[in-house]
């Protein structure tokens, strides 16, 4: 029941924490069998958030075991599900415990559940995928092997792909993949477990690999993303089939490797090349204008619609920045007194989000029904999300309506410095052709 509670509160504050959130591959989830789903972890506990949203079906996730030294807290976690994993090198007192603990999850399976792991092992905020633990390829075979490979386990893994987790309204694309079936393993456990268990484990690092975006020269992600912001727009007008944020993904995969090949044989242009987008970039910045600005050829202000939307929507837009203000200021206030590490910091905005929106709502609630009739109490209640997000689209609108606004003032009044941007950027797209180019006649 617990857990069922905080399914339903996490969904709708992603739904208001994201900008987007598109899932591809849900038809690979397969039905009537035990799941282990397996995730690369990038953001802490937002990633097992995500998924338990997503994924139609209680899922029993693996926690590091450090976080159950409480009593209460250890009660709490199991409601939610969480079943505690002791690492050597944090708690090796307690790696004893995980005997106990994978034949718990033997018998989770063995009763038709789904476990959720992580196999990085640890959560971190880059886009790169460490090294596979072994420990799914363990539990997967374990409980297959206890049941004669009677129980028809499939491992399904799962990418989770951010704009950047930490940001308020990014985005998000999970894309699930091939299952991997544990009986196609049956002949080979029974002949050498140990190279059973390594294949399994690679296996599954191959199949995270096709579904997350690897930047392996953490130094190369800065310029990569750099290039993404005007590239990927260029390459995605020539496939408009796919959603936009499966384009996007597929042509960042291709990015990278075209970015790694180009430096690899002809690192002399690259430095020169990265100091000409960075420039552009820059200019943009202090011009306060966007790279799709320049890229447009024709800014539609749509003058009348919008001026009808900000008019009309006004009283909207006063209603639900009131009732919402205090609640988002004081949750970003709470996560950033708090010092966390790096990938924590989005988790902790979900989490303040969630309990401190909830808190204020209920307040609010109360104060307002010992003023207003029953059915006004109703309306109040049910407007308070929704006009939320509607407050947060109408700022978005807004601003973008004025950075339109000013990008035809500086067209106007300074011309020449437009012109020379689209120049600069028709240059960079050129070099970013030719390096595209290269490296497509390199895998003929």
């Amino acid at each position: 029941m617990l857990y069922r509670i905080f399914i339903w509160l996490f969904s709708l504050t992603i739904k208001g924490y994201f900008r987007s959130i598109y899932v591809k591959g849900m038809e690979q989830i397969p039905e009537s069998c035990p799941k282990i789903f397996v995730a690369n972890h990038n953001s802490a506990f937002m990633d097992p958030i995500l998924l338990a949203v997503h994924i139609n079906q209680p899922l029993y996730f693996l926690a590091r075991g450090e976080s159950f030294k409480s009593n209460i807290i250890s009660k709490f976690f199991r409601f939610l599900h969480m079943i505690p994993i002791y690492k050597p090198e944090i708690s090796p007192d307690e790696v004893h415990k995980n005997k106990m603990i994978f034949q718990k999850c033997f018998n989770h399976l063995k009763g038709g559940k789904s476990i959720l792991i992580f196999p990085e092992g640890v959560s971190k905020t880059e886009r790169n995928l460490r090294k596979i633990k072994t420990g799914t390829a363990r539990i997967a075979l374990g409980a297959e092997s206890q049941n004669n490979f009677s129980l028809n386990t499939k491992i399904v893994p799962v990418g989770i792909n951010y704009s950047n987790p930490h940001f308020f309204r990014s985005d998000v694309f999970i894309y699930f993949g091939k299952p991997i079936a544990l009986k196609n393993y049956a002949k080979e456990y029974q002949l050498n477990m140990t190279e059973t268990v390594t294949k399994v484990t690679d296996d599954i690092r191959v199949s995270l690999e096709e579904l997350v975006v690897i930047v392996k020269d953490e130094k190369l992600d800065r310029l990569i993303r750099q290039i993404e912001i005007l590239y990927r727009s260029e390459l995605r007008v020539r496939n408009k089939h796919e959603h936009k944020a499966a384009q996007d993904f597929y042509l960042s995969q291709e990015i990278v490797k075209a970015v790694e090949y180009y430096k690899k044989i002809k690192p002399e242009k690259m430095q020169a090349f990265e100091e000409k987008i960075n420039k552009y970039l820059k200019t943009l910045k202090q011009l306060k204008i966007r790279d799709t600005q320049i890229r447009s050829s024709k800014i539609k202000l749509k003058l009348f619609s919008k001026t009808l939307y900000f008019i009309f929507g006004f009283p909207f837009f006063l209603y639900g920045y009131l009732v919402n203000i205090i609640p988002f200021r004081a949750a970003d206030y709470l996560s950033k007194k708090i010092t966390v590490r790096k990938d924590f910091i989005g988790s902790m905005k979900i989490a303040f989000g969630m309990f401190v929106f909830l808190i204020f709502y209920v307040l609010e609630i109360i104060v307002f029904t010992s003023f207003i009739h029953w059915y006004w109490w109703i309306v109040f209640t049910l407007s308070l999300y929704p006009l939320g997000l509607f407050t947060v689209n109408y700022i978005k609108n807004y601003y973008l309506f004025r950075g339109n606004f000013r990008y035809i003032y500086l067209f106007i009044r300074k011309s020449h410095l437009i012109t020379e941007l689209q120049i600069t950027r028709k240059e960079i797209i050129e070099e970013l052709e030719e390096g595209r180019q290269l490296y497509l006649n390199s895998k003929d």
